[in-house]
């Protein structure tokens, strides 16, 4: 997690409202911070040609910009033309990897550049002359912000002679006709939905497109970079974790450019999101549909809920038993404990002075969306939500997710559950905002509370445990501290045949519940049957 910035206090940006960001005017100002523009390349030397072109007449200082070209393998290996920017070179990517691939090159451009501010940009890109300078004055007001260029496809072409001419001439924005280009439709329809991303949610980050954008090398680094084993979503699985780091999304209208022929998303919509849905929604549980099948596990859960492992065995595990039968099955639970106290020294295991921790760690020591920690994490990226829980708080079956819910709905970083009987609300049981916390922790004071410093840069919301059943365990009497029964009944929809298709359900919450459910099941099976066999003999309905 990020430490609080020990310069000047930043600028706070409320959610994604950069407009309290002033930057400064393009061409009135002196640029102080370096910038590598990153450009990942295979087998592209003529579109290569035309984007160093364009680079070479870019309006910010040519002292503070250099531009690394990340050669993947190609066959034969890429060269430097004739025009081209100044500070320019060619990093192959072999040489300092054995993975291929547009993210894995893009990350060894990144780790050999030296500039302040990563700007990536396609090997397809022709670029207008503030390109860089319009994205990048962002970053010289905020680490926060992640800026995107605006790009027009067409299937025109060029030279790099043409490309250099008109860049010095100013009119390179003329080079095709308007009307025969088209722009990134849905990219652009995000934008302008959300007023600009202002008023956009945890979804902003569907706009983040690699082909042009910038960001800081500390916010790059913070991130963990780009995941290298991905051969492609890279930009929208990054643009997530962007997202959970913290990071504003600005779109910047003025930094235009050329994008020579379609995308292969334009190309081969289909048979890429097919290839990309089971990589994406493994590393990412947002937008949601992603996760469209409940009950499973992946590798990055939607909501992580740290229990103490303190006290009374029989509480601590009907706390968080609750929790895992959550019908927001997309959960994890921390469970933290002083777990190198337990030994295997001889002893009456009666009188072992850690009885109660030693049950817990025995009964959760092979369940996989358990794990046993030492220390509370002070966030969970990147899964997007912290849920603090106390073990005094049993939670109902759809408390998680309804938290969710209104958290998403009113887009804060922190909702907390006053708890029964106005207990203290310093035991409170709170849904954290992994983005509000990231944020929060470079720009909170020495002295500010996590609370007030979420508050200052996506706010909060109380709502009370009897609204969103939230039970004090600690009241509950000790023979009631029981784990769950199972929740769900369910019976087969077609004939005799096990259907995972229309299953009925039923919600269960305990032994005799369990019973009257099954009694329900039985009578409607036995119900269907004769209904069944009436039609097969034409009999009318009974």
């Amino acid at each position: 997690m990020p430490t609080p910035n020990d310069a000047a206090e930043p600028v706070r940006i409320f959610r994604n409202d950069w407009s309290v960001l002033q930057p400064p005017e393009i061409g009135s100002w002196t640029p102080t911070r370096t910038v590598s523009v990153v450009i990942p390349a295979y087998n592209c030397q003529e579109s290569l040609n035309l984007t160093l072109a364009s680079l070479a007449h870019q309006t910010y200082p040519e002292e503070l910009l250099e531009v690394v070209i990340a050669d993947d393998t190609s066959e034969p290996p890429l060269e430097l033309p004739k025009i081209r920017p100044g500070n320019c070179r060619i990093v192959r990517v072999a040489d300092h990897s054995s993975g291929w691939g547009r993210a894995n090159a893009l990350h060894v451009g990144a780790t050999n550049s030296t500039g302040e501010i990563i700007h990536w940009l396609d090997a397809d890109m022709v670029v207008f002359p503030e390109h860089v300078e319009a994205q990048v004055r962002w970053h010289h007001v905020s680490d926060e912000v992640v800026t995107l260029g605006y790009k027009r496809f067409t299937t025109g072409w060029s030279t790099p002679e043409e490309i250099a001419e008109r860049c010095a001439a100013g009119t390179i924005d003329a080079l095709f006709a308007h009307n025969d280009t088209e722009p990134h439709d849905y990219v652009e329809k995000i934008i302008d939905d959300t007023d600009q991303l202002r008023a956009g949610d945890h979804l902003n980050f569907r706009a983040h497109v690699g082909a042009t954008a910038a960001l800081t090398r500390r916010m790059y680094d913070e991130t963990g970079g780009l995941d290298t084993t991905l051969r492609l979503g890279e930009d929208t699985e990054f643009g997530f974790r962007l997202t959970q780091a913290g990071a504003a999304f600005v779109p910047e209208p003025k930094a235009g450019s050329w994008h020579m022929g379609p995308t292969n998303m334009m190309q081969r919509g289909e048979q890429l999101r097919r290839y990309n849905r089971p990589f994406l929604a493994d590393l990412m549980p947002q937008p949601r549909w992603l996760r469209s099948v409940g009950n499973r596990s992946w590798k990055v859960p939607l909501v992580t809920a740290v229990v103490r492992a303190e006290g009374n065995y029989e509480l601590v595990k009907t706390c968080v038993d609750l929790l895992l039968m959550s019908d927001l099955t997309d959960l994890r639970v921390m469970l933290v404990g002083d777990w190198g106290a337990l030994s295997d020294e001889r002893m009456s295991v009666l009188k072992d002075p850690h009885l109660d921790l030693r049950l817990v760690e025995a009964t959760y020591r092979h369940e996989p969306r358990v794990a046993l920690v030492s220390e509370a994490p002070d966030d969970v990226y990147p899964s997007p939500y912290l849920l603090r829980v106390p073990t005094s708080a049993g939670v109902d079956a759809n408390t998680v997710r309804r938290l969710v819910r209104l958290a998403d709905e009113w887009q804060v970083g922190l909702v907390r559950v006053l708890p029964p009987k106005a207990a203290s609300p310093d035991n409170a049981l709170a849904l954290w905002r992994t983005a509000a916390l990231r944020r929060a922790a470079r720009c909170k004071g020495p002295d500010e509370s996590w609370e007030k410093a979420v508050l200052s840069v996506a706010g909060e919301r109380w709502v009370s445990a009897r609204d969103f059943a939230v039970a004090n365990l600690s009241e509950w009497a000790e023979e009631d501290l029981v784990s769950p029964k199972p929740r769900l009944v369910a019976r087969p929809t077609l004939g005799n045949k096990v259907s995972f298709f229309g299953v009925d359900t039923i919600p269960v919450g305990g032994a005799r519940s369990l019973a009257l459910a099954a009694r329900f099941v039985a009578l409607r099976a036995a119900s269907g049957a004769r209904r069944r066999l009436n039609n097969k003999l034409g009999r009318q309905p009974e």
